[in-house]
């Protein structure tokens, strides 16, 4: 690969590497929320159902699955975080590997 191209292969690198961190804070927001949402759900449900005379036995699987929806919601965020870490880290290494090759580059055309 010549020099050029690795050059304009390690910007289009850091640029991917900037764009995905930029979205981070909002991922992370969106966890966040996502977890609080289910957990405020969860107590609500059990709440109900306990004021219902639900019996106490069942009152947390009930209230589970009432609540399901915001814990498919709470999964789905997680897992957009781990795979935007994915992300992060592939950008990363390809970053890496173009800065290593762009280095053994340089020496070998200044020798």
């Amino acid at each position: 690969m010549e020099p050029v191209r690795v050059g304009i292969e390690i910007e289009k690198a850091i640029k991917a590497l900037g764009e995905e961190g930029q979205q981070s804070g909002d991922l992370i927001k969106a966890k966040a929320r996502a977890m609080a949402d289910y957990d405020k759900e969860l107590g609500t449900r059990e709440g109900t159902l306990k004021a219902a005379g639900a019996a106490v036995g069942i009152i947390r699987d009930l209230a589970k699955r009432d609540a399901s929806e915001y814990l498919y919601q709470k999964i789905i965020a997680e897992e957009s975080l781990k795979a935007h870490y994915s992300r992060m880290s592939q950008l990363e290494a390809q970053l890496n590997g173009l800065q290593s090759l762009n280095k053994h580059l340089e020496y070998t055309v200044s020798r």
